[in-house]
């Protein structure tokens, strides 16, 4: 029961974190967020890279496990600038 409570804390205060960084629970908005943060592009240009990031891959609409991926290997790689 202990563990339960701790492991329930631990995610509550992980999404609380995400939250307050990101004021999203959106991955694919976490991804906007830290492109924006890290270049000088505007904001329609980083939209734009971000569709054509999935698109590349087939996926018109991405869902929360996509961005939550793509986010991911964005904050491990970053996303190619050509």
């Amino acid at each position: 029961m202990k563990y339960l409570v701790v492991v329930i804390g631990l995610a509550v205060v992980a999404a609380g974190a995400t939250f307050l960084r990101y004021e999203s629970f959106d991955p694919c908005d976490w991804i906007e967020a830290d492109m924006l943060k890290s270049s000088d592009l505007p904001l329609l240009v980083v939209q734009s890279r971000i569709s054509a990031y999935f698109l590349l891959d087939g996926i018109v609409s991405p869902d929360f496990g996509e961005c939550l991926l793509g986010w991911w290997e964005f904050r491990l790689d970053g996303i190619p600038e050509e």
